[in-house]
């Protein structure tokens, strides 16, 4: 998750919006998709995270910031807005496991990618910090446990 916790906790000169100058005009998914559809074997996968990554940076740019430099409130409502078929071409809601698997688990990837690449400056993970925040992002992420706990 990193050293912060919650957004409240993170020093505002860590604050991913101040970042924006740096990542504009970047498609930073591009590179992340680049990277991990390199060693996944299905073109399912690949749709999966291709789609993804194009829902995620439309909601981004509508809220006025770069897909890199969420907060965890821009994760919430994002995952609120697919839950609502707010997002997306076909506007219908969209069941807990299908927002888990098909929007949250790769945007989840993302951050942590972000995180392990030294340059960028993520020392924090906005998608966790959300789900600490609980809301509808808690919920994400209580399904993902209760999948795991299935295995």
């Amino acid at each position: 998750m990193g050293v912060y916790k919650t957004i409240d906790d993170v020093p505002d000169k860590y604050h991913l919006r101040n970042h924006s100058a740096a990542y504009d005009a970047r498609d930073v998914w591009g590179d992340f998709f680049d990277d991990k559809t390199a060693k996944f074997d299905t073109k399912s996968t690949r749709d999966r995270y291709e789609k993804a990554g194009r829902y995620f940076k439309t909601f981004m740019a509508d809220v006025g910031r770069h897909h890199a430099l969420a907060a965890p409130r821009h994760i919430e409502r994002f995952l609120v807005a697919l839950r609502d078929g707010d997002v997306g071409r076909h506007n219908h809601t969209r069941k807990l496991q299908t927002v888990y698997f098909e929007y949250f688990q790769p945007i989840d990837e993302f951050y942590s990618w972000l995180q392990s690449h030294v340059d960028h400056p993520h020392v924090y993970h906005p998608v966790r910090m959300a789900v600490v925040d609980g809301g509808f992002a808690g919920d994400v992420w209580g399904r993902k446990l209760e999948q795991n706990d299935k295995r």
